[in-house]
């Protein structure tokens, strides 16, 4: 055995023995609190997939790619975050192996999912900014569902390819309390991974955000969409406009949120990466795993609170009222 797989062994060993012994608050404490976030992950999300159906006003080729990305996080709340909950509760990976290598590849898959469609969102709001004739040739809504159901197929590859060659494939991760993918011992996989389908579609979607702030900002509205001057009425296409910008800023604080999310867990994989193990505290992989599941919740949210469209019809969904 050399030296790194012993100090891997080690450090494993010391997260599963501070898991195991957590006295009975921290216990109740850290399960409970995964639990809150799974809830609100799963109703959250599911109100906002009523809301889009429900009323046919938000039935827009951008809303596609926010309905696929709420069915994302639905799926995450049911799929994976149970099982972190109940490895809280017992101390230990009470799952089978199967079961590992299914928790360690499905929540990848979906951030990889979800990054792509905030990709796609991103092009679909500059698009609809910079050239609007463009926009509604590229973005209908037919054309929208294929490409959602083409990044949901293009994010399997990456995410799944370790099981076919990786020697440990995904291993149970005692800090983080779920099973994940063994990036010190895959180095090059998960450096490559990780430019490739995590910052590169970080850079895109800022480049993209920058490009059209500054865009709306140099040209103005009067500028993009004149107001006839025989008119005292308000122009319908500026109207439009003024809307989509709206909606931009929406999906710009999404973006935002999204990144205070994983962030952090890029760093705290970067620090393990150099390690060569998983040295730091267990409560910072307590923390990893949690940010994770919070950037399933947080999406619901941030578009009741930046979309009047959006808060209306929580709204009436909550109260049962007509759309």
């Amino acid at each position: 055995m050399s030296k790194l797989e012993e100090l891997l062994k080690f450090h494993n060993a010391r997260l599963a023995r501070e898991l195991e012994f957590r006295t009975t608050p921290v216990i109740v404490a850290e399960s409970s609190l995964t639990a809150v976030v799974a809830i609100c992950a799963f109703l959250g999300n599911m109100l906002l997939c009523v809301a889009i159906a429900r009323n046919s006003r938000l039935h827009t080729p951008t809303n596609v790619f926010i309905f696929a990305l709420a069915m994302t996080d639905i799926t995450m709340s049911i799929a994976t975050m149970p099982l972190t909950v109940g490895v809280l509760i017992s101390g230990r990976w009470i799952y089978s192996k199967e079961v590992c290598q299914f928790q360690g590849s499905f929540p990848l898959t979906l951030a990889v999912i979800s990054l792509q469609l905030m990709v796609v969102i991103s092009v679909n709001r500059y698009l609809c900014v910079a050239n609007p004739n463009l926009y509604r040739r590229v973005f209908t809504t037919k054309k929208s569902i294929g490409f959602a159901i083409g990044v949901i197929c293009f994010a399997c590859f990456p995410t799944l390819s370790p099981m076919l060659y990786a020697r440990e494939g995904y291993m149970f991760h005692p800090g983080k309390a779920c099973c994940a993918f063994a990036m010190e011992q895959n180095f090059i996989f998960a450096l490559c991974m990780g430019l490739a389908f995590i910052i590169s579609p970080f850079i895109i979607m800022s480049c993209l955000y920058f490009r059209i702030y500054f865009s709306v900002r140099r040209v103005g509205r009067r500028a993009v969409f004149p107001q006839e001057s025989n008119s005292n009425a308000e122009n319908p296409q500026r109207t439009a406009h003024v809307q989509e910008v709206k909606v931009t800023k929406t999906l710009a604080a999404v973006l935002v949120g999204f990144s205070c999310c994983w962030l952090p867990i890029m760093a705290i994989d970067q620090i393990d990466m150099n390690n060569g193990a998983p040295m730091l505290p267990r409560q910072v992989y307590y923390f990893y795993g949690l940010s994770i599941y919070i950037s399933s919740a947080i999406n619901p949210v941030l578009y009741g609170l930046m979309n009047r469209s959006f808060r209306a019809e929580y709204r009436r969904t909550i109260t049962c009222k007509k759309a």
